[in-house]
């Protein structure tokens, strides 16, 4: 009997297999990237380089090569890895991790701190005449004017901010502060005020507003009903964009070290070409701390939950 259900079941499943749709463009979009991908590799022309495929095959054993640590080439032993990668974070690697760290991290709190003021202020649903729809929010001319173009205002002044590259906004910083972290800084911050902007703005506005609809009924302020009742509400999605954003301004730091401040990115750009295996020491280096992050990312907001 229950050979007989099997048997039943696996001939159900080979029904559906053979009735299920069949999209011939996902198929031949697949076939094709693969077709394009082999003729890239093994072809040279002026639309794909000058190099061979044989060229390209040596360099890219070379490469391979390069990655595995010097003292681990001499003595084939892998333990020897490890008092190299200790001498690598004592001579500058430790020290600019905390760099790529420290301006990541401060640009990240100064960018939330700046956002949280204007988020009522840009909110679509609080930002108008009568917030969520509760008559009596203003009463005055000027402050029916006020709230009535705030919203616009400040989601345009968001828009601004993440549309400008961090790396532009870094170079203009550097060239009137001069070579120091806090260019750095506060060009993470500008741009991440616009992008935290529009992410917590889009939490706000999809938040459920019963509360806070009966606190706006009872005659709190929008300020009030945002800091006591929406806030507390949403603070851990606000977390969740916090250390996701945390984590882009780690890789982002890292590439604004290239502009010549010590920081992973530096060390990234000093070693390319001559010492791969330290190149990618420094990489994996940032990518440890980003994942550092969010494990205590899910730490914190799993307490808070």
């Amino acid at each position: 009997m229950a050979d007989g259900t099997l048997a039943a079941r696996e001939k159900r499943v080979a029904e559906l297999q053979r009735l299920k749709s069949k999209d011939w463009f996902l198929r031949i979009s697949g076939i094709i990237v693969v077709v394009m991908i082999a003729w890239s590799w093994l072809s040279s022309g002026p639309l794909t380089g000058k190099l061979s495929p044989e060229r390209r095959w040596n360099n890219f054993k070379n490469f391979a090569e390069g990655l595995v640590p010097d003292p681990v080439s001499d003595s084939g032993n892998w333990l020897d890895a490890i008092p190299w990668g200790f001498e690598l974070l004592a001579e500058d690697g430790l020290v600019a991790l905390l760099t790529t760290m420290g301006i990541a991290t401060a640009a990240i709190i100064l960018s939330a701190t700046m956002v949280l003021p204007f988020l009522a202020m840009a909110n679509r649903r609080l930002a108008r005449k009568d917030p969520l729809g509760i008559p009596g929010g203003t009463t005055s001319r000027a402050g029916q004017w006020f709230w009535r173009i705030s919203g616009p205002v400040f989601r345009f002044g968001f828009v601004i901010c993440r549309a400008v590259p961090e790396y532009l906004l870094a170079f203009l910083l550097i060239s009137l502060l001069g070579p120091q972290v806090w260019p750095l800084v506060l060009a993470l911050a500008i741009h991440n005020f616009g992008i935290l902007g529009r992410l917590w703005g889009e939490v706000v506005e999809n938040a459920d507003s019963g509360a806070a609809e009966q606190r706006l009924a009872s005659g709190a302020s929008r300020f009030n009903v945002f800091g006591t009742t929406i806030f507390p509400a949403v603070f851990n999605r606000f977390l969740i964009y916090f250390f996701y954003r945390w984590e882009t301004c780690v890789k982002d730091a890292t590439v604004l070290g290239m502009l010549g401040l010590l920081t992973l990115g530096k060390l990234i750009a000093l070693s390319k070409g001559f010492f791969w295996d330290e190149m990618f020491f420094y990489i994996m280096l940032g990518a440890t701390v980003i994942l550092v992050g969010d494990l205590l990312s899910t730490l914190i907001r799993t307490r808070l939950r």
